[in-house]
């Protein structure tokens, strides 16, 4: 029987010791390619061999890797390097599908920042400090994006998420209702006096036992996963032309506490059915391949709840955890390769939502201090931390292009950032859409400058360009 890093239990033990220094060099060479710090110790969580049928991974609770590296600049990512500031070389293209012009009337700001500069606003400004007045900005921000379909629910909406083709979304509520909206063939901004109830194609009441917290399409869309304070992890195989279940619900009971986050890792080499769960309880981040039913690791490192998930290149992973650091994991390893702490100024705060750009360069994250980070990763180092919120920050999600951040946060408000230009210095953010109680969740588009939000007034909202 193979054991971890490929030893097998009836070797000599130099046999042993040879084969696994050549799986850690091999390990070692693949982060390097990610330009990711690994700890020489290599040490590897435990395995899971059984089926998800509730029990738990052995796991220390301790992470085996808090390294850094700092690599050669890579003038072909999105970040470049000038002297000590970091630029994005994104240009502003007047005009495109992911262009939004109004931002560029908003004020960046003319301070230079340090490597590790905070930009806060002055007390009552949660806006970014920017010069527009809140009256000004809430009523510019109106004219922008516009209400295109309202869904109203019995209980508060935890969780949205778009199919990866676009033509449908996911809604999770605290009602137990798994639903699947229909997005608009044609969507016209100009219509927006009195938003339409969405189509629901597909809906089935008490899905879960409890509030489900967190919905995931896989990349194919065939599969529709769903995470509950039941503590229950479900897939449900899904055909998103019919818009029916194709087979039973797959049920997972490996978690001892509310699973807050799951994501299904994208590319080839996973095969796409390869699930992330994390939550409360243990404190263990869950991999499991959905096609055989079969759990496959217990990631252990954080010392908090797990509240936001984030996955990207194939196999990479980001956690954000109430113990106030992101943990960055390699499925291949498998273990965490970096721990990047929220400490930076002051005390640190819990992060509540995380996200990787499309280049893999760049994290932002979501805090319940009210503040966003962004974090160059090849880097190792924090590019700016800023408040764009008066509240919780519960959600944060790069546009397909990698051009805008979009917010949502407790103090009931939707903001898009312009990431466009020099990201040291003070960031342009307008208000795009608001509820009548907390933001809990938004998402983008795959294609359109569309996005989600849902909320504890009871509703998800789909917002359109006004352009």
């Amino acid at each position: 029987m193979l054991l971890e890093g490929g030893v097998n239990q009836e070797d000599g033990p130099d046999q042993q010791q040879n084969l696994t220094e050549q799986f850690l060099n091999r390990s070692i060479q693949k982060l390097g390619e990610l330009n990711i710090g690994m700890d020489s110790l290599g040490n590897e969580v435990p395995v899971l061999t059984q089926q998800c049928n509730g029990n738990k991974g052995n796991g220390s609770n301790n992470s085996s890797v808090t390294s850094f590296s700092t690599p050669p600049h890579d003038s072909s990512q999105r970040l470049t390097h000038d002297a000590s500031n970091i630029h994005a070389s994104t240009p502003r293209i007047p005009g495109s599908v992911n262009h939004i012009p109004f931002l560029e009337e908003s004020p960046c700001g003319n301070q230079s920042s340090s490597e590790l500069s905070v930009i806060k606003p002055p007390l009552g400004d949660s806006s970014g400090n920017l010069s527009r007045s809140r009256e000004e900005e809430d009523d510019k921000s109106k004219k922008q994006f516009v209400c295109i379909n309202t869904l109203e629910d019995t209980q508060a909406v935890r969780a949205v998420a778009f199919h990866p083709g676009g033509g449908l979304y996911a809604v999770g509520s605290n009602s137990k209702t798994l639903r699947v909206c229909a997005y608009p063939d044609v969507i016209d901004p100009s219509a927006h006096d009195i938003p339409k109830q969405p189509v629901v194609r597909f809906k089935r009441n008490k899905h879960h036992k409890g509030s489900i917290y967190c919905v995931a399409w896989s990349p194919c869309g065939q599969l529709l996963a769903t995470g509950s304070n039941d503590k229950y992890v479900k897939v449900l195989p899904f055909n998103a032309e019919t818009c029916n279940a194709t087979g039973p619900d797959l049920e997972f009971s490996m978690h001892d506490g509310t699973i807050r986050d799951l994501a299904f890792m994208e590319g080839p080499e996973s095969g796409g059915a390869i699930l992330i769960s994390a939550g409360a309880g243990d404190c263990n981040i869950y991999t499991t391949d959905c096609q055989r039913g079969q759990g496959l690791h217990a990631l252990s490192g954080h010392t908090g709840h797990i509240l936001a998930l984030y996955t990207w290149s194939g196999w990479m992973i980001a956690s954000g955890s109430q113990d106030k650091t992101v943990r960055f994991w390699d499925l291949r390893v498998p273990s965490c390769v970096r721990v990047v702490g929220t400490t930076f100024h002051g005390t640190g705060s819990a992060v509540a939502s995380v996200a990787v750009d499309p280049s893999g360069r760049l994290l932002a994250t979501g805090q319940e201090d009210s503040s966003c980070m962004l974090y160059d990763i090849r880097g190792g180092r924090m590019v700016q931390s800023y408040h764009p919120h008066s509240s919780d920050v519960r959600s944060v999600r790069f546009s397909p292009g990698a051009h805008y951040l979009l917010t949502g946060s407790y103090d009931m408000k939707i903001k898009v950032t312009d990431l466009q230009g020099d990201l040291t210095k003070q960031l342009p953010i307008m208000v795009v859409g608001e509820h009548k109680d907390k933001v809990i969740q938004c998402r983008w588009h795959t294609q359109d400058l569309s996005f989600l939000s849902s909320s504890a007034d009871r509703t998800v909202t789909l917002w359109t360009y006004n352009g």
